[in-house]
Protein backbone atom coordinates (compact mmCIF):
# COMPACT_ATOMS: atom_id res chain seq x y z
CA UNK A 1 0.00 0.00 0.00
CA UNK A 2 2.77 2.43 0.91
CA UNK A 3 4.67 1.60 -2.26
CA UNK A 4 1.60 2.35 -4.34
CA UNK A 5 1.17 5.74 -2.69
CA UNK A 6 4.84 6.62 -3.08
CA UNK A 7 4.60 6.05 -6.83
CA UNK A 8 2.10 8.85 -7.15
CA UNK A 9 3.32 12.44 -7.59
CA UNK A 10 3.16 14.47 -4.44
CA UNK A 11 0.38 17.06 -4.40
CA UNK A 12 1.40 20.67 -4.70
CA UNK A 13 2.09 22.37 -1.40
CA UNK A 14 -0.65 24.65 -0.23
CA UNK A 15 0.10 28.37 -0.34
CA UNK A 16 -2.70 30.30 1.33
CA UNK A 17 -3.84 33.37 -0.56
CA UNK A 18 -7.31 34.19 0.73
CA UNK A 19 -7.93 37.06 -1.70
CA UNK A 20 -7.08 34.86 -4.69
CA UNK A 21 -9.23 32.07 -3.26
CA UNK A 22 -12.19 34.44 -2.94
CA UNK A 23 -11.73 35.64 -6.51
CA UNK A 24 -11.70 32.05 -7.76
CA UNK A 25 -14.85 31.35 -5.73
CA UNK A 26 -16.66 34.39 -7.11
CA UNK A 27 -15.62 33.40 -10.63
CA UNK A 28 -16.84 29.83 -10.20
CA UNK A 29 -20.21 31.02 -8.85
CA UNK A 30 -20.61 33.33 -11.85
CA UNK A 31 -19.82 30.52 -14.31
CA UNK A 32 -22.21 28.09 -12.61
CA UNK A 33 -24.89 30.81 -12.77
CA UNK A 34 -24.30 31.14 -16.52
CA UNK A 35 -24.53 27.37 -16.84
CA UNK A 36 -27.86 27.35 -15.02
CA UNK A 37 -29.24 30.03 -17.29
CA UNK A 38 -28.16 28.09 -20.39
CA UNK A 39 -29.82 24.96 -18.99
CA UNK A 40 -33.10 26.81 -18.43
CA UNK A 41 -33.00 28.20 -21.97
CA UNK A 42 -32.15 24.86 -23.62
CA UNK A 43 -34.60 22.79 -21.53
CA UNK A 44 -37.48 24.20 -23.56
CA UNK A 45 -36.24 22.18 -26.57
CA UNK A 46 -33.83 19.49 -25.38
CA UNK A 47 -34.15 16.58 -22.92
CA UNK A 48 -32.37 16.74 -19.57
CA UNK A 49 -30.37 13.56 -20.26
CA UNK A 50 -28.86 15.11 -23.39
CA UNK A 51 -27.82 18.24 -21.50
CA UNK A 52 -26.32 16.17 -18.66
CA UNK A 53 -24.30 14.21 -21.23
CA UNK A 54 -22.91 17.36 -22.85
CA UNK A 55 -22.24 18.87 -19.41
CA UNK A 56 -20.23 15.86 -18.28
CA UNK A 57 -18.48 14.82 -21.49
CA UNK A 58 -17.27 18.31 -22.43
CA UNK A 59 -16.18 19.03 -18.86
CA UNK A 60 -13.39 16.50 -19.39
CA UNK A 61 -11.39 19.13 -21.29
CA UNK A 62 -11.07 21.50 -18.29
CA UNK A 63 -10.69 18.43 -16.04
CA UNK A 64 -7.72 17.32 -18.13
CA UNK A 65 -6.10 20.69 -17.40
CA UNK A 66 -6.61 20.06 -13.70
CA UNK A 67 -5.00 16.61 -14.06
CA UNK A 68 -2.05 18.12 -15.90
CA UNK A 69 -1.59 20.78 -13.23
CA UNK A 70 -1.72 18.10 -10.53
CA UNK A 71 1.11 16.06 -12.05
CA UNK A 72 -0.16 14.35 -15.19
CA UNK A 73 -2.04 11.16 -15.93
CA UNK A 74 -0.28 9.31 -13.12
CA UNK A 75 -2.60 11.12 -10.72
CA UNK A 76 -5.50 9.09 -12.17
CA UNK A 77 -4.17 5.80 -10.82
CA UNK A 78 -6.75 4.40 -8.46
CA UNK A 79 -7.62 1.25 -6.58
CA UNK A 80 -11.13 2.52 -5.80
CA UNK A 81 -13.00 2.65 -9.14
CA UNK A 82 -16.29 1.58 -7.53
CA UNK A 83 -16.02 4.39 -4.97
CA UNK A 84 -15.61 6.83 -7.89
CA UNK A 85 -18.61 5.25 -9.60
CA UNK A 86 -20.76 5.59 -6.47
CA UNK A 87 -19.77 9.21 -5.96
CA UNK A 88 -20.44 9.95 -9.63
CA UNK A 89 -23.87 8.29 -9.44
CA UNK A 90 -24.75 10.53 -6.49
CA UNK A 91 -23.52 13.66 -8.25
CA UNK A 92 -25.25 12.52 -11.44
CA UNK A 93 -28.53 12.32 -9.53
CA UNK A 94 -27.87 15.79 -8.19
CA UNK A 95 -27.15 17.09 -11.69
CA UNK A 96 -30.33 15.58 -13.18
CA UNK A 97 -32.43 16.98 -10.32
CA UNK A 98 -30.76 20.40 -10.60
CA UNK A 99 -31.41 20.65 -14.34
CA UNK A 100 -35.06 19.69 -13.86
CA UNK A 101 -35.43 22.29 -11.09
CA UNK A 102 -33.96 25.05 -13.30
CA UNK A 103 -36.39 24.05 -16.03
CA UNK A 104 -39.49 23.99 -13.81
CA UNK A 105 -38.76 26.80 -11.33
CA UNK A 106 -37.59 30.40 -11.47
CA UNK A 107 -33.79 30.34 -11.32
CA UNK A 108 -33.62 32.12 -7.95
CA UNK A 109 -35.97 29.53 -6.42
CA UNK A 110 -33.93 26.58 -7.70
CA UNK A 111 -30.68 28.14 -6.48
CA UNK A 112 -32.13 28.91 -3.05
CA UNK A 113 -33.26 25.30 -2.58
CA UNK A 114 -29.74 24.10 -3.45
CA UNK A 115 -28.47 26.01 -0.40
CA UNK A 116 -29.98 23.24 1.74
CA UNK A 117 -27.05 20.96 0.82
CA UNK A 118 -24.92 21.92 3.89
CA UNK A 119 -27.93 21.20 6.11
CA UNK A 120 -28.26 17.70 4.65
CA UNK A 121 -24.49 17.19 4.98
CA UNK A 122 -24.60 18.04 8.67
CA UNK A 123 -27.68 15.92 9.33
CA UNK A 124 -26.21 12.92 7.49
CA UNK A 125 -22.61 13.18 8.74
CA UNK A 126 -23.36 11.27 11.96
CA UNK A 127 -25.39 8.31 10.60
CA UNK A 128 -23.09 7.88 7.58
CA UNK A 129 -19.64 8.90 8.87
CA UNK A 130 -20.15 8.77 12.64
CA UNK A 131 -18.94 12.37 12.90
CA UNK A 132 -20.18 14.10 16.07
CA UNK A 133 -22.84 16.78 15.60
CA UNK A 134 -23.54 18.89 18.68
CA UNK A 135 -26.74 20.57 19.74
CA UNK A 136 -25.78 23.93 18.22
CA UNK A 137 -25.41 22.47 14.75
CA UNK A 138 -28.54 20.33 15.13
CA UNK A 139 -30.44 23.49 16.05
CA UNK A 140 -29.03 25.21 12.94
CA UNK A 141 -30.10 22.25 10.78
CA UNK A 142 -33.68 22.36 12.10
CA UNK A 143 -33.79 26.14 11.68
CA UNK A 144 -32.49 25.80 8.14
CA UNK A 145 -35.03 23.17 7.18
CA UNK A 146 -37.73 25.52 8.44
CA UNK A 147 -36.42 27.98 5.87
CA UNK A 148 -36.68 25.29 3.17
CA UNK A 149 -40.33 24.78 4.13
CA UNK A 150 -40.93 28.52 3.80
CA UNK A 151 -39.39 28.51 0.31
CA UNK A 152 -41.35 25.39 -0.70
CA UNK A 153 -44.65 27.01 0.27
CA UNK A 154 -47.07 26.45 -2.63
CA UNK A 155 -47.38 29.54 -4.77
CA UNK A 156 -47.62 30.60 -8.38
CA UNK A 157 -43.83 30.33 -8.59
CA UNK A 158 -43.62 26.94 -6.90
CA UNK A 159 -44.10 23.92 -9.17
CA UNK A 160 -44.30 20.90 -6.80
CA UNK A 161 -42.17 18.68 -9.05
CA UNK A 162 -39.64 21.48 -9.45
CA UNK A 163 -39.48 21.99 -5.68
CA UNK A 164 -38.98 18.24 -5.16
CA UNK A 165 -36.17 18.29 -7.73
CA UNK A 166 -34.55 21.32 -6.06
CA UNK A 167 -34.55 19.54 -2.69
CA UNK A 168 -33.35 16.34 -4.38
CA UNK A 169 -30.47 18.29 -5.89
CA UNK A 170 -29.40 19.42 -2.41
CA UNK A 171 -29.84 15.93 -0.93
CA UNK A 172 -27.85 14.04 -3.57
CA UNK A 173 -25.26 16.81 -3.67
CA UNK A 174 -24.78 16.40 0.09
CA UNK A 175 -24.38 12.64 -0.25
CA UNK A 176 -21.84 13.18 -3.04
CA UNK A 177 -19.89 15.63 -0.89
CA UNK A 178 -19.83 13.16 2.00
CA UNK A 179 -18.53 10.50 -0.39
CA UNK A 180 -15.68 12.86 -1.33
CA UNK A 181 -14.53 12.93 2.30
CA UNK A 182 -13.82 9.22 2.10
CA UNK A 183 -12.30 9.39 -1.39
CA UNK A 184 -10.00 12.31 -0.53
CA UNK A 185 -8.06 10.13 1.90
CA UNK A 186 -6.47 8.25 -0.99
CA UNK A 187 -7.44 10.07 -4.21
CA UNK A 188 -6.36 13.43 -5.60
CA UNK A 189 -8.97 16.10 -6.26
CA UNK A 190 -7.96 16.00 -9.94
CA UNK A 191 -8.83 12.29 -10.12
CA UNK A 192 -12.16 12.85 -8.35
CA UNK A 193 -13.17 15.60 -10.81
CA UNK A 194 -11.99 13.69 -13.89
CA UNK A 195 -13.65 10.39 -13.02
CA UNK A 196 -16.84 12.21 -12.14
CA UNK A 197 -17.03 13.61 -15.68
CA UNK A 198 -16.31 10.19 -17.20
CA UNK A 199 -18.80 8.21 -15.13
CA UNK A 200 -21.67 10.72 -15.28
CA UNK A 201 -21.30 10.91 -19.08
CA UNK A 202 -21.47 7.10 -19.22
CA UNK A 203 -24.51 7.03 -16.90
CA UNK A 204 -26.29 9.53 -19.15
CA UNK A 205 -25.69 7.41 -22.29
CA UNK A 206 -28.42 4.70 -21.97
CA UNK A 207 -31.46 6.99 -22.38
CA UNK A 208 -29.90 9.07 -25.16
CA UNK A 209 -31.04 6.88 -28.12
CA UNK A 210 -34.63 7.24 -26.92
CA UNK A 211 -34.67 10.97 -26.18
CA UNK A 212 -31.96 12.49 -28.38
CA UNK A 213 -32.87 15.70 -30.20
CA UNK A 214 -30.55 16.92 -32.94
CA UNK A 215 -29.32 20.49 -32.33
CA UNK A 216 -31.59 22.74 -34.34
CA UNK A 217 -28.98 25.41 -35.00
CA UNK A 218 -25.31 26.22 -34.59
CA UNK A 219 -26.26 28.44 -31.66
CA UNK A 220 -27.97 25.52 -29.90
CA UNK A 221 -24.97 23.25 -30.52
CA UNK A 222 -22.60 25.87 -29.13
CA UNK A 223 -24.86 26.31 -26.10
CA UNK A 224 -24.91 22.56 -25.44
CA UNK A 225 -21.13 22.36 -25.72
CA UNK A 226 -20.73 25.40 -23.48
CA UNK A 227 -22.45 23.51 -20.64
CA UNK A 228 -19.41 21.28 -20.28
CA UNK A 229 -16.80 23.97 -20.90
CA UNK A 230 -18.36 26.58 -18.62
CA UNK A 231 -19.28 24.03 -15.95
CA UNK A 232 -15.87 22.36 -16.15
CA UNK A 233 -14.00 25.64 -15.78
CA UNK A 234 -16.30 26.55 -12.90
CA UNK A 235 -15.42 23.25 -11.20
CA UNK A 236 -11.72 23.90 -11.79
CA UNK A 237 -11.97 27.41 -10.32
CA UNK A 238 -13.86 26.04 -7.33
CA UNK A 239 -11.03 23.55 -6.76
CA UNK A 240 -8.52 26.38 -7.00
CA UNK A 241 -10.52 28.46 -4.51
CA UNK A 242 -10.34 25.65 -1.95
CA UNK A 243 -6.64 25.18 -2.67
CA UNK A 244 -5.70 28.80 -2.02
CA UNK A 245 -7.99 29.50 0.93
CA UNK A 246 -9.76 27.62 3.74
CA UNK A 247 -13.36 26.62 3.06
CA UNK A 248 -14.53 28.87 5.89
CA UNK A 249 -13.09 31.89 4.05
CA UNK A 250 -14.56 31.22 0.60
CA UNK A 251 -17.75 29.18 1.17
CA UNK A 252 -19.91 32.19 2.20
CA UNK A 253 -19.36 33.71 -1.24
CA UNK A 254 -21.29 30.80 -2.74
CA UNK A 255 -24.43 32.65 -1.66
CA UNK A 256 -23.75 35.32 -4.31
CA UNK A 257 -25.34 32.76 -6.65
CA UNK A 258 -28.72 34.03 -5.45
CA UNK A 259 -27.85 37.54 -6.63
CA UNK A 260 -26.81 36.27 -10.05
CA UNK A 261 -29.85 34.00 -10.28
CA UNK A 262 -32.25 36.81 -9.37
CA UNK A 263 -30.65 39.18 -11.89
CA UNK A 264 -30.60 36.62 -14.71
CA UNK A 265 -34.16 35.49 -14.00
CA UNK A 266 -35.44 39.07 -14.04
CA UNK A 267 -33.55 40.12 -17.19
CA UNK A 268 -34.37 37.11 -19.36
CA UNK A 269 -37.56 35.59 -17.92
CA UNK A 270 -39.10 38.51 -16.03
CA UNK A 271 -38.92 36.48 -12.82
CA UNK A 272 -39.29 38.42 -9.57
CA UNK A 273 -38.33 36.67 -6.30
CA UNK A 274 -41.31 36.27 -3.97
CA UNK A 275 -41.29 37.38 -0.35
CA UNK A 276 -41.47 33.77 1.01
CA UNK A 277 -38.49 32.89 -1.17
CA UNK A 278 -36.39 35.76 0.18
CA UNK A 279 -37.33 34.99 3.80
CA UNK A 280 -36.70 31.26 3.41
CA UNK A 281 -33.41 31.81 1.57
CA UNK A 282 -32.25 34.17 4.32
CA UNK A 283 -33.05 31.56 6.99
CA UNK A 284 -31.18 28.83 5.08
CA UNK A 285 -28.17 31.09 4.48
CA UNK A 286 -27.95 32.08 8.14
CA UNK A 287 -28.17 28.42 9.13
CA UNK A 288 -25.48 27.42 6.64
CA UNK A 289 -23.14 30.19 7.78
CA UNK A 290 -23.62 29.22 11.41
CA UNK A 291 -22.85 25.57 10.64
CA UNK A 292 -19.75 26.74 8.76
CA UNK A 293 -18.73 28.85 11.76
CA UNK A 294 -19.12 25.91 14.15
CA UNK A 295 -17.14 23.68 11.79
CA UNK A 296 -14.33 26.25 11.57
CA UNK A 297 -14.33 26.62 15.36
CA UNK A 298 -14.17 22.86 15.71
CA UNK A 299 -11.18 22.62 13.38
CA UNK A 300 -9.21 25.42 15.03
CA UNK A 301 -9.33 23.56 18.31
CA UNK A 302 -7.18 20.92 16.68
CA UNK A 303 -8.96 17.98 18.29
CA UNK A 304 -12.34 16.26 18.22
CA UNK A 305 -14.64 17.66 20.89
CA UNK A 306 -18.43 17.59 21.07
CA UNK A 307 -20.03 20.69 19.53
CA UNK A 308 -22.21 22.50 22.02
Amino acid sequence: MRAAHSALPKPAERADDVRLGILYMLGSVFLFSMQNAIVKWLAERYPIAEMVFFRSALSLFPAALLVWRAGGWRTLRTKRPFAHLLRSALWGGSLFAAFFSYHLLPIANAISLSFAAPLFMTALSYPLLKEPVGKHRWAAVLFGFAGVLVMARPSAAGDPVGIACGIGNAFFGALGSLAVRSLSRSESSAAVVFYMGVFIALLALPPLPFVWVDPGSILDLLALCSLGIVGGIGQYWLTQALFYAPAAAVAPFNYTALLWGSAIGFLFWNEIPTFPLLVGAAIVMVSGLYILHREALHRTRGRLVPQR
